[in-house]
Parts: C-alpha cells; sequence; structure tokens
C-alpha cells in the first residue's frame, strides 16, 4: 500500500550475558512508566550503543514506528509514523553509534552523539534527506531506508538545560538530521487515514521544540 495526503508494577529482568555484552535490563511498559516517576534502576539510566528500544513521543505519548507501508509521494520509501500502541513490535529501534561519533569508544551515547536507528523489525534506517515534503505538512520527508548512507544519521541533542553528558533514560532528547540539520517530529494534528488509521505523520522540522521532543521508554538495555 502507498500513502497520500488523502489517505494520508513489573519486575525488573536482568541478565547475565558471560564474556559478552556485560548485562541486559528488560524495561516494560509499566516499568517504563514508573522509571518517568523517578524509580529508574541504578546503574541503568543511560542509553547506551546495541539497545534496542521505543522511542515516545512526548507531546503525544506515541511511539516512533514504521507500519510497513510505501509513500505514494516523495522519495516512496517506508512510511515512519507514531501510534499509540506500545506493544508493536515495529516500534522497536537499535541504536547504532557512528563510528566516529563523539562516544565511539565508550557504550553511552553522549550529547553530541551521531547514531542510527535501524527498525529491528523491518532493519531499514530512520532516514530523511532534503529533497522530498511529507505527504501532510509538507515538512521534510522521513522514511524507513532499506540501504545505508549518510542520510540515517542523527545527533543527539538533550531537551534540558544543564543536562547530563549522557543520553538518560526517560529525559527528553532532540534528534537533529546530520545532513540536512532539521529535528526529527510528529505533528499531533496531522494523522492518516486508512490504510493506517490513526497513526501520526513523522517529518523533519526546522524547530527543536515541544513536537521534537523523543523519550527511551520500553526496551533492551545493555552495559
Amino acid at each position: 500500500m502507498r500513502l497520500t495526503a488523502a489517505t494520508a508494577a513489573t519486575a525488573v529482568v536482568v541478565v547475565a550475558i558471560a564474556g559478552c555484552c556485560g548485562s541486559m535490563l528488560l524495561v516494560s511498559a509499566a516499568q517504563a512508566d514508573a522509571a518517568a516517576g523517578g524509580g529508574i534502576e541504578d546503574g541503568w539510566e543511560y542509553v547506551t550503543s546495541g539497545s534496542t528500544l521505543k522511542l515516545s513521543h512526548t507531546k503525544s505519548n506515541t511511539r516512533l514506528t514504521m507500519p510497513q507501508v510505501g509513500y505514494g509521494t516523495g522519495s516512496q520509501q517506508q512510511a515512519v509514523t507514531t501510534q499509540s500502541d506500545a506493544s508493536q513490535t515495529k516500534a522497536l529501534w537499535a541504536i547504532e553509534l557512528a563510528p566516529n561519533s563523539e562516544s565511539a569508544s565508550e557504550p553511552e551515547a553522549a550529547r553530541g552523539s551521531r547514531i542510527r536507528l535501524v527498525n529491528s523489525d523491518t532493519r531499514h534506517s530512520l532516514h530523511s534527506h532534503g529533497n522530498h515534503k511529507s505527504p501532510m505538512s509538507g515538512n521534510q520527508e522521513v522514511s524507513g531506508y532499506e540501504g545505508r548512507d549518510a542520510g540515517d544519521f542523527w545527533t543527539v541533542e538533550c531537551a534540558a538545560k544543564g543536562a547530563a553528558k549522557f543520553w538518560l533514560r526517560e529525559a527528553p532528547v532532540y534528534f537533529k538530521h546530520v545532513d540536512t540539520g532539521k529535528y526529527l517530529q510528529s505533528l499531533p494534528n496531522k494523522k492518516y487515514r486508512q490504510p493506517i488509521s490513526g497513526h501520526q505523520e513523522v517529518s523533519a522540522g526546522k524547530k527543536a521544540d515541544a513536537n521534537a521532543q523523543w523519550m527511551a521508554l520500553e526496551g533492551f538495555y545493555f552495559r
């Protein structure tokens, strides 16, 4: 299918992996809610390379996802949206630090790190490009890209002033597209109809504002 403007109290599970990847923390939706209230586990405060997680759009409390529907305009690559069902597996994204990123030698993603977000279900990268417009708002298109190129990279910016050096779980961040300087955003008033009714459009915009804030919530965290 193609999209056009017209259609447009949970237990913590810690697994020790001997001699390999260290430890893993599984965070459920209920635990993410508890963490948002100040209950993050000691030693698991940071988002690290290799973590696979869900990104919440803070303004609308929806999750970044790939519905496996292609755009009918623009690049005609896979659409990226947000939607409210936190159980969707297509909303899991793996964090890959760029080789020349500031914190490439450390597991934690630092402020200013360049990252690639790879959908764990489709293996497409979160991608953008300045030469295509999103179908509903006319902003810069954001897509799921099957290949790998420079349009996949995003810089992590902490939204809070005086924020910690590293990307914190449950703390709002911005993702600035490296190639174009635009910010990953979702506009709650831009919702698709069929075939993905209720999904919000995701695009890239000029401002680091409330529409562009995201938080790392459910998922698998490594250290």
